[in-house]
C-alpha cells in the first residue's frame, strides 16, 4: 500500500514537472524554471525514497547519496520560485548562490568519501552512528524547509499587500493560491518532523499508509493549484519603477516622513479627482489601474497614491472600489437597471469577480448586494 502511494506519488510529480516545463515561456521563463524544479526535486526524493523502499538495489549506492543532496535543495529551489512569481524579472545576485552552500559542502564531503576506502563491515556502532546522523540530517532538512516556507509566506504576503497601492482588480495577479501551496508544504514538512521525532512510520503502519495519503494529496493539490492559474501579466518597465517608488512612498507615509506635494495643491487635486471620478467614471473600467487614472488627471503615478493616502485615508484598490459599489448601489435601486442580475451589475460597475463584490458590498454597507436589494425593495 505505501509503495503503491509513494509510485503515485512519485508519476504525478515527475508528470507536473514535465506540464511545467512545457509551459516555459518567454513571458515568464524564469518562473516556471524555478516552480518545475522545485516539482522535479520532489519526484528525485521520492525516487530516492522508492530506490530504498522497494530494495532495488540491494546495497546503499553512490546515486542514493547523489540523490539525498537534493533534500538540501529542494527548500531555496522552492525560496527561489516563490520569489520569482513575486519579481519575475529579479536578477541573479551573487548572494544568492550562499543558499545552496550546505548543498555544495554536502556535495564536497561526499566526493571527499570517494576517495577514502572502508574495507571492513559495518559494526554496531558504525550502525547506531549512521542512524544519528541521518536523523540529524532529517532535522537540519526539516529546519531549512520549515524556515523557507516562511520566508516564502512573507515574500508572498508583502506582494499581497502592495497590490492594492496600484490595482483596482487583483484576481488575476494576485497569488493567494501559492500562500496554500507554501502552507500545504509546511503541513507536510510538519507531518514529517513529528514522523522523525517518534520514529511512528517504523512501529506504527496505520501512521505510515497516513502519511503517504498526506503527502500523495499534497502533491495532487500542489498539482492542482500550479496547473489551474492562468498567465500573470507583468507591468512594464516603467511600471515596474514606479510601483517601486509608490511602496517606498507609502512607507514614507506610514512614517510621517516628507510630503510629496503641498497641502494646498493637495486639495486641489483631491476636488480634481474627485469632479473626474464623478463625470468620466473611469472606476466602470475592470482593469483601471493607477497609471491609467494618473494619466487621466496628468500627474505622475506616485503623485496620484499620495493624494489618494493622505486626501482619503485610502489605498487604491479601496477608493476605486468604494465608487464602484456606490454605483452599484444606484443601479441596484434603478428601475431601468431590473433587468440586471446582481452579478450583472457587479460586471457593469467594474468588478470582475461575484465573490469579491459580495464581500466589497458587505464590507462597505454591512449587508450582501442581494439583502441591501431585498431591503431596499421592501421599503419602497
Amino acid at each position: 500500500m505505501d509503495q503503491l502511494i509513494s509510485f503515485f506519488v512519485a508519476g504525478t510529480t515527475l508528470l507536473l514537472a514535465f506540464l511545467i516545463f512545457a509551459n516555459n515561456n518567454q513571458l515568464s521563463g524564469r518562473v516556471h524554471l524555478w516552480f518545475g524544479s522545485f516539482i522535479l526535486c520532489i519526484f528525485l526524493i521520492q525516487f530516492n525514497d522508492l530506490l530504498e523502499k522497494t530494495g532495488f538495489l540491494k546495497t546503499r549506492m553512490f546515486i542514493n547519496d547523489v540523490l539525498g543532496l537534493v533534500d538540501f535543495i529542494v527548500a531555496p529551489v522552492f525560496y527561489f520560485s516563490v520569489i520569482y512569481f513575486v519579481r519575475p524579472n529579479r536578477k541573479w545576485r551573487v548572494k544568492d548562490n550562499f543558499h545552496f552552500a550546505f548543498a555544495f559542502l554536502m556535495l564536497l564531503l561526499l566526493l571527499l568519501s570517494l576517495l577514502i576506502n572502508v574495507n571492513h563491515h559495518p559494526t554496531a556502532a558504525d550502525k547506531e552512528n549512521e542512524s544519528i546522523v541521518i536523523t540529524v540530517f532529517n532535522f537540519i532538512f526539516c529546519f531549512q524547509v520549515i524556515s523557507y516556507c516562511i520566508m516564502s509566506y512573507r515574500a508572498i504576503t508583502i506582494y499581497q499587500k502592495n497590490l492594492f497601492l496600484y490595482a483596482s482588480n487583483i484576481d488575476a495577479i494576485n497569488l493567494k493560491w501559492l500562500q496554500k501551496v507554501v502552507i500545504c508544504v509546511l503541513l507536510i514538512t510538519g507531518l514529517w518532523l513529528i514522523d522523525i521525532v517518534f520514529t511512528l512510520a517504523k512501529t506504527n503502519i496505520l501512521f505510515d499508509h497516513f502519511a503517504s495519503l498526506i503527502y500523495l494529496v499534497g502533491i495532487f493539490f500542489i498539482a492542482y493549484s500550479s496547473l489551474k492559474q492562468k498567465e500573470i501579466l507583468q507591468p512594464d518597465q516603467q511600471e515596474k519603477i514606479e510601483i517601486d517608488s509608490i511602496i517606498t512612498q507609502t512607507s514614507s507615509l506610514e512614517n510621517n516622513q516628507k510630503k510629496v506635494i503641498s497641502d494646498i495643491a493637495l486639495q486641489e487635486m483631491k476636488s480634481i479627482l474627485i469632479q473626474i471620478m464623478d463625470d468620466k467614471k473611469p472606476f466602470l473600467d475592470p482593469e483601471l489601474s493607477l497609471f491609467k487614472l494618473s494619466s487621466q488627471l496628468d500627474v505622475s503615478s506616485h503623485q496620484l497614491s499620495y493624494i489618494i493616502n493622505k486626501g482619503f485615508d485610502e489605498n487604491f484598490y479601496q477608493f476605486i472600489n468604494r465608487y464602484r459599489i456606490e454605483e452599484a448601489k444606484k443601479k441596484i435601486l434603478d428601475p431601468k437597471m431590473q433587468h440586471l442580475s446582481l452579478i450583472g451589475i457587479a460586471f457593469e460597475v467594474g468588478f470582475n469577480s461575484k465573490t469579491v463584490f459580495n464581500t466589497t458590498f458587505k464590507k462597505s454597507t454591512s449587508q450582501t448586494p442581494s439583502e441591501f436589494k431585498k431591503a431596499t425593495t421592501a421599503s419602497v
